[in-house]
């Protein structure tokens, strides 16, 4: 490896020697030019080209900024709020019409206050399944006791239930 590194160095040494100042001037003029030109394409063009690119994408990228800001605003007032109203009060005639509107017949319903005790014989469970469903969102009452006996019909169940409505803030 040495001996190349030497040969080249005569090589190059009898090169420079055999020109006269003016060549050899004008070389090294075209090397510092050389130089110069491949500093500026791998390291300075780059730079300005990508801030230029970067100044053309910032309306853009601040506008967008501004948006989302607004929207995380929004959402997040939005998620402060509660219901606008508090559901009815539950009472024995409001909790017969629904399970009517799903096809379901209760044996016994008996309201005090924030319960809700019923006794469903003979009903499908899926359709028990979606009142429940329907009444959590819409009445804002949830099942706090459930004794659910499977019948020999597929999907029919015995369903004895105790159901509390939440009437506060907090639900």
């Amino acid at each position: 490896m040495k001996a190349r590194t030497g040969g080249m160095k005569q090589s190059l040494s009898a090169f420079w020697s055999e020109r006269n100042k003016r060549e050899q001037n004008m070389l090294a003029a075209a090397a510092v030019v050389v130089v110069f030109g491949l500093l500026y394409v791998l390291f300075i063009d780059p730079a300005v080209s990508g801030r230029a690119d970067l100044e053309k994408k910032l309306p853009q990228l601040r506008q967008q900024a501004a948006e989302v800001q607004a929207l995380s605003k929004e959402a997040s007032a939005l998620g402060g709020k509660t219901a606008s109203a508090p559901p009815p009060a539950m009472t024995r005639e409001s909790i017969e019409a629904s399970l009517s509107r799903k096809g379901l017949k209760a044996q016994g319903v008996t309201v005090s206050g924030e319960l809700a005790k019923l006794q469903l014989n003979g009903v499908p469970f899926s359709a028990t399944a979606d009142w429940l469903a329907e009444i959590q969102k819409t009445a804002r009452m949830s099942v706090v006791e459930a004794v659910v006996e499977a019948q020999q019909q597929p999907d029919m169940v015995n369903a004895n239930l105790t159901l509390r409505q939440q009437r506060g803030e907090n639900q």
